[in-house]
């Protein structure tokens, strides 16, 4: 699989609301934002970190995706949903490695800030 197929899988899992994207990740998968605050080492703990975000999310689109050999980065369009019902889109960069067919490191760019405070509303 090619690694523009396996980070697209793990989008348009992502955007069916199944369990599919969970056996993309590699047993020493990483996972962090850009400022460290996010630092997940491993595929379980990838899963745990990920997993709570993924219950605000009503929408998932990929807007643009650039790869070259096992490296991609993804713009993804991501819409939320928050306790009260209301909603919040927010554009996304996602840089991705891939090894052994397999995703082996994560790291967002987002603003962390704004996501957390409209969940909280």
């Amino acid at each position: 699989m090619s690694t523009r197929s396996l980070v697209q899988g793990y989008y348009e899992s992502l955007a069916h609301k199944d369990d599919k994207w969970k056996e993309l990740y590699s047993e020493n998968a990483i996972f962090s934002d850009a400022s460290g605050a996010l630092d997940a080492k491993g595929k379980e703990a990838v899963i745990q970190s990920f997993t709570p975000f993924l219950k605000g999310v009503h929408g998932v689109k990929v807007k643009q995706m650039i790869v070259e050999n096992e490296d991609a980065c993804a713009i993804v369009g991501y819409d939320y949903v928050n306790p009260k019902g209301e909603k919040l889109s927010q554009d996304v960069s996602e840089v991705w490695q891939v090894k052994d067919n397999r995703l082996t490191r994560l790291t967002i760019y987002f603003d962390l800030t704004a996501y957390r405070t409209f969940m909280r509303s």
